[in-house]
C-alpha cells in the first residue's frame, strides 16, 4: 500500500508528509506518527492546485520541510478511547498533538517529489489518526463503466449514461486479511463469506428474525475477527456494495473471488448470487423485510419468513 499525498493545511500547514510504501506482504500500520525535523534542501517555493475537502487552486507549497510522518501503530491506550474510527477514506487523517518520552532518531534518507537528501529528526509532535468517513465523492459510485443501446454495448463519450459520467466516490476495498473487508468509501468493515461449511459458509440461510437472532449473535459471542458489534446491515448499507457492472453476482471482486469448496475467509471470497436479508422492515407491512438480490443488484422486499443469504457488517 502506497501512501502517496498528502493535503497540507490547518494548524501544521507546514508539514511535508513523505510518501511510503509497505512492503509486500507486510502489515500495514493506520496511523502517522510526525517528527519536527531539519532539512537542508534549498529554499524554494512551488505552486499547485490541490484536492481536499474543497478544490483549492494555486497553493503556495514551501521547501525544506517542518515535518516527516512515518507509519507507526498505537497500542496500550489508556484510558480507552470512544471507539469508532478505524480505516477511512484513503490518505486522511485526524491529526493530535503528543509528547512523547525524549528519545531522538538517527538521521534517516529521504526521497519525495522535492528531491533527495538526509533529514535531522527532532522530536515528535503529532500523531494522524484515519479519519472514516464518506469520501469527498459522497456516497459510492455504482461501479458502471461501460455504456449500452437496445442493440448492447456502445462507447460511453457524450452519452450522459451513467457509464459514461461515473458519479459517486470509485467504490475501493481493503482485505484485512483477518476475514474481513473494509469499504474504504463508507468506512464500513463487511464480513467475508466461504465455502466451507462454517458460519460463515456461502450457503448458510436464515429467516429475517434469525439473520439477527442466529448468524449475527454467533459472531459476536465468537468475537469475529476481534469485534463484537457485528450486526445485520440496513437495505442502504447493504446496496451500498453492489457493482453494477456485473451480475450473477453483482459485486466487486473483493466480494467475488477464489471461491471454491472448502476455501476459508482468509483464502476466498464468496457472494451467492441470491438474496440477502437487511434489517430493514417494509414499513406498511411489518411482517416483510428488505433484500439486496445480487444476483442483479435489484432490492425489493418479501415475507420474513422466507430463508436468504446474511453478510454481517460493522462500523
Amino acid at each position: 500500500m502506497k501512501r502517496a499525498r498528502c493535503d497540507v493545511g490547518t494548524m501544521m500547514a507546514l508539514a511535508l508528509c513523505l510518501a511510503f510504501v509497505a512492503p509486500a506482504g507486510a502489515d500495514v500500520p493506520d496511523h502517522l506518527k510526525c517528527y519536527r525535523v531539519k532539512d537542508r534542501q534549498t529554499r524554494t517555493s512551488y505552486s499547485a492546485d490541490l484536492g481536499g475537502l474543497v478544490a483549492e487552486p494555486g497553493c503556495r507549497i514551501t521547501v525544506p520541510a517542518q515535518m516527516t510522518c512515518v507509519p507507526s501503530t498505537k497500542t496500550s491506550v489508556s484510558p480507552t478511547p470512544p471507539g469508532g474510527g478505524g480505516i477511512g477514506r484513503p490518505n486522511s487523517f485526524n491529526c493530535y498533538k503528543v509528547k512523547c518520552p525524549r528519545t531522538i532518531p538517527p538521521p534517516f534518507a529521504a526521497s519525495d517529489q522535492f528531491g533527495t537528501r538526509t533529514l535531522a529528526v527532532g522530536t515528535t509532535r503529532m500523531l494522524c489518526a484515519p479519519n472514516a468517513g464518506p469520501t469527498d465523492g459522497g456516497f459510492p459510485a455504482t461501479g458502471q463503466t461501460t455504456c449500452f443501446s437496445s442493440g448492447g454495448t456502445i462507447p460511453c463519450a457524450g452519452t450522459g449514461q451513467d457509464g459514461d459520467l461515473r458519479k459517486g466516490a470509485p467504490l475501493a476495498y481493503e482485505d484485512n486479511g483477518d476475514g474481513t473487508i473494509t469499504d474504504t468509501n463508507t468506512g464500513l468493515t463487511w464480513e467475508k463469506l466461504s465455502m466451507d461449511g462454517s458460519v460463515h459458509d456461502v450457503g448458510n440461510t436464515y429467516t429475517f428474525d434469525n439473520a439477527i437472532a442466529g448468524h449475527v449473535a454467533t459472531l459476536n459471542t465468537m468475537s469475529y475477527a476481534g469485534h463484537s458489534d457485528w450486526r445485520v446491515p440496513n437495505v442502504k448499507e447493504l446496496a451500498s456494495i453492489v457493482n453494477y457492472d456485473f451480475v450473477a453476482p453483482s459485486v466487486s471482486s473483493a466480494f467475488n473471488n477464489g471461491c471454491s469448496s472448502g476455501c476459508s475467509v482468509t483464502t476466498c471470497s464468496c457472494t451467492a448470487t441470491t438474496k440477502y436479508w437487511t434489517s430493514t422492515t417494509l414499513t406498511n407491512a411489518p411482517p416483510s423485510g428488505w433484500f439486496v438480490n445480487f444476483f442483479f443488484g435489484s432490492v425489493n422486499f418479501d415475507n420474513k419468513s422466507m430463508g436468504f443469504s446474511v453478510r454481517a457488517v460493522r462500523g
